[in-house]
C-alpha cells in the first residue's frame, strides 16, 4: 500500500470553481425541485378539497330535506291521531243516539272540597249518640232474647216440676245467725 501510494504522485489541483456557490446551486436545485413536489401536492390538495366541499354541501341539503321530511311525518302523525279520536268521538256519539242517550257535557271538572261537609263535632257527636241508641238497643234485645230462667215461677211455667231450692234476688233484712 505504501509502494503504492509512493507511485501517485501528489497534486494541488486549483480551479475556477467556487466551492460555496456549488454548494448554493446545488441547494437552489434541490428546493426547485421540491417547490414542484409541493406545487403537485397543492393541486391534489385543492382537488381532494373541492370533493370534500360538494360533499358537504350536498350532505347539508340532504340534512334539510330529512328535517322537512320528519316535520312532515309528525304533522302527519298528529294529523292521524286526531282524526282517529274524532271517529271514536263520533262513534261514542252515534251510540248513545242510538240508546236514546242526550249528548253531556261536563261543564266544570269536579274537585274537592276544601273543607268539610260535616264538622269534626257534629260527626263527632252524631257518632256518640248513635253509639249510645245501639248499645242501649242490644242490651234489651239480648235479656229479652235470653232463655234463662230467672224466677222459681218460670222455672215451674216451664218445665211443670216442682223447684226445691232458690236464691232470693234481694235480701230482705239480715239472716239470724
Amino acid at each position: 500500500m505504501i509502494t503504492s501510494e509512493n507511485a501517485l504522485p501528489v497534486k494541488d489541483e486549483t480551479t475556477d470553481k467556487d466551492a460555496q456557490y456549488e454548494w448554493a446551486k446545488s441547494e437552489l436545485q434541490k428546493m426547485q425541485v421540491q417547490l414542484k413536489g409541493l406545487q403537485a401536492r397543492e393541486a391534489a390538495t385543492g382537488g381532494q378539497q373541492d370533493a370534500y366541499q360538494t360533499l358537504a354541501r350536498r350532505l347539508g341539503e340532504d340534512a334539510i330535506t330529512q328535517d322537512d321530511l320528519l316535520s312532515s311525518e309528525k304533522a302527519a302523525e298528529d294529523n292521524y291521531l286526531l282524526y282517529v279520536k274524532k271517529q271514536e268521538e263520533a262513534r261514542m256519539d252515534d251510540a248513545l243516539d242510538e240508546g236514546g242517550i242526550v249528548n253531556v257535557v261536563i261543564a266544570e271538572q269536579p274537585v274537592a272540597p276544601a273543607l268539610p261537609v260535616w264538622s269534626t263535632w257534629a260527626v263527632l257527636v252524631i257518632g256518640l249518640a248513635a253509639a249510645g241508641v245501639a248499645g242501649t238497643g242490644s242490651a234489651f234485645s239480648a235479656d229479652y232474647l235470653d232463655p234463662a230462667f230467672r224466677t222459681p215461677e218460670d222455672v215451674v211455667a216451664y218445665l211443670n216440676s216442682p223447684v226445691l231450692a232458690s236464691l232470693p234476688r234481694r235480701a230482705r233484712g239480715r239472716l239470724p245467725s
